[in-house]
């Protein structure tokens, strides 16, 4: 695992963790010219980067290195941690264990909805989708209007194409039965849930999510799929995500 920064780190700290089968250039680079108030660090997961990179075997230990480059690196504190897709669920993960201070989490399209007997094919048809952008191969386009949102093609643009199976396997595993921790009641700093209209699992992980954290606000993109919002409107969601770190 990598961890990238940019900026002084005299500012208040920004920390980025990106989705499954993209990177942290490729989901949040595109934010940095709008943020140059903020120390701003992305986190680069194993699987996620290199032209061979090493297969994410465990998502808790992910989640833990994280959590130890926080408490070591950071003082134990980040002022904002935004998460995208598996991304989010980690953040989730991360402020539910309460070892460590955040004043402000954007969770983007989080997955914290148990798939149960749908957790397999979702996994198949994430190793297969993937297997065929990488091929150049075209995906159904009524499957990938269902899952990703219609005409979304975000997701397609923002792939890494070294991913392997093994990583997503073992990712799916965890964020398709991911239940949230008990302690995650105990979070009571300002929480924003951003989906799009077209997003189902999502949908669903906001209404748990809100279980948990009362004070959670939610805000909807109309006509957007998942990751359509980050990829395809960058400046925009940089101003928007601004506006909620600075709002008190």
């Amino acid at each position: 695992m990598n961890f990238i920064s940019y900026g002084n780190r005299n500012k208040k700290s920004m920390l980025f963790i990106h989705g499954l089968a993209s990177t942290a250039d490729q989901c949040f680079k595109p934010l940095l010219p709008y943020l140059q108030d903020y120390f701003v660090i992305f986190c680069e997961l194993d699987g996620h980067y290199g032209i061979n990179p090493k297969d994410l075997t465990s998502l808790k230990e992910t989640i833990d290195s994280i959590e130890n480059y926080i408490l070591n690196e950071m003082g134990g504190s980040v002022y904002g941690i935004c998460g995208f897709s598996m991304g989010a669920t980690i953040a989730v993960e991360l402020i539910g264990r309460g070892n460590i201070s955040v004043s402000k989490v954007l969770l983007d399209a989080a997955i914290t909805a148990e798939l149960g007997l749908m957790a397999t094919p979702f996994t198949y048809a994430f190793i297969i989708g993937t297997s065929r952008i990488k091929n150049k191969k075209p995906i159904p386009k009524f499957l990938l209007d269902k899952i990703m949102g219609k005409d979304n093609l975000s997701v397609i643009e923002m792939m890494y194409p070294q991913i392997s199976k093994n990583t997503i396997k073992n990712v799916c595993k965890f964020i398709y039965h991911y239940k949230p921790p008990k302690n995650l009641i105990e979070f009571s700093n300002p929480v924003m849930f951003w989906r799009g209209s077209e997003e189902p699992i999502p949908a669903k992980s906001e209404k748990i999510l809100r279980e948990y954290l009362p004070q959670m606000e939610t805000e909807i993109f109309e006509g957007m799929g998942h990751g359509q919002f980050l990829h395809e409107h960058p400046k925009e969601y940089a101003e928007k995500l601004k506006v909620f770190l600075e709002n008190k």
